[in-house]
């Protein structure tokens, strides 16, 4: 079966990039960004970055989740917008209205 990653892989096939994908999921965007730091920190030379995957797909792998949180709290934030100008909307027409 194969399986599509959400975001441009070009650090191998479709299979061994979707167990890569998997594992960093499985550890959590936090600690894989605490193992690619300390990676990049003590050891930027190696290409193999977290648990031997590639420090490029690692890299390509935050890049992603940071993409979809930004997008997320752009959505929120339009969110909270949209009602809060709704509410002074209504309250407005409240008082000239009363």
């Amino acid at each position: 079966m194969s399986h599509r990653l959400p975001f441009e892989n070009r650090w191998t096939n479709g299979t061994h990039a979707w167990e890569w994908n998997c594992a960093l999921d499985r550890l959590g965007v936090a600690n894989v960004r605490a193992m690619f730091a300390d990676h990049e920190l003590h050891h930027p030379n190696r290409l193999s970055g977290t648990i031997n995957i590639p420090a490029g797909f690692v890299r390509d792998w935050l890049a992603f989740h940071d993409r979809r949180a930004a997008r997320q709290q752009l959505r929120w934030r339009t969110a909270v917008i949209v009602a809060s100008l709704v509410a002074a909307t209504a309250a407005v027409l409240d008082v000239l209205i009363v």
